[in-house]
């Protein structure tokens, strides 16, 4: 009877061991990412990437043509209060103007820059995933 019990409780532990052993295979073979996922994950990082670079570009060349505007158009008040007759605080409206512009700017330079960061930072993060998800890629 001993004999029986024995044998009996061999055959379930083989048989748990067989079916732990196709679990681990079926997880295993779930996990792992297709090299066409990887892909895609990978383009989508380069775009974003390049969006990334396009908006620094972009607030590069408005920021300079922003300012170059700025100073002409401080000259043009600066020499129009030389040559006319009226009196300076006559200007006061354009100098508040010019003054509101450049903050608006200066905020929106602010957003941008907000942006950039935030999309630096999640596409810095995005690419050390990547990497993990390379590395266990390889090791499987």
């Amino acid at each position: 009877m001993a004999a029986a019990a024995l044998s009996s409780s061999r055959g379930v532990a083989g048989g748990l061991y067989i079916l732990f052993s196709l679990l681990c295979l079926v997880c295993l073979a779930s996990s792992r990412i297709d090299d066409e996922k990887l892909k895609m994950i990978k383009e989508d990082n380069q775009k974003i990437q390049q969006v990334l670079d396009n908006w620094k570009a972009q607030r590069v060349t408005i920021s300079e043509a922003t300012r170059e505007h700025m100073r002409f158009n401080e000259a043009l008040i600066a020499f129009a209060e030389k040559v006319s007759d009226l009196s300076p605080d006559d200007f006061l409206p354009l100098k508040e103007n010019l003054e509101k512009i450049k903050t608006y700017i200066d905020e929106q330079n602010d957003i941008l820059d907000a942006k950039v960061a935030y999309t630096e930072m999640n596409l810095g993060r995005a690419k050390a995933g990547l990497r993990c998800l390379e590395e266990h890629q390889a090791e499987l």
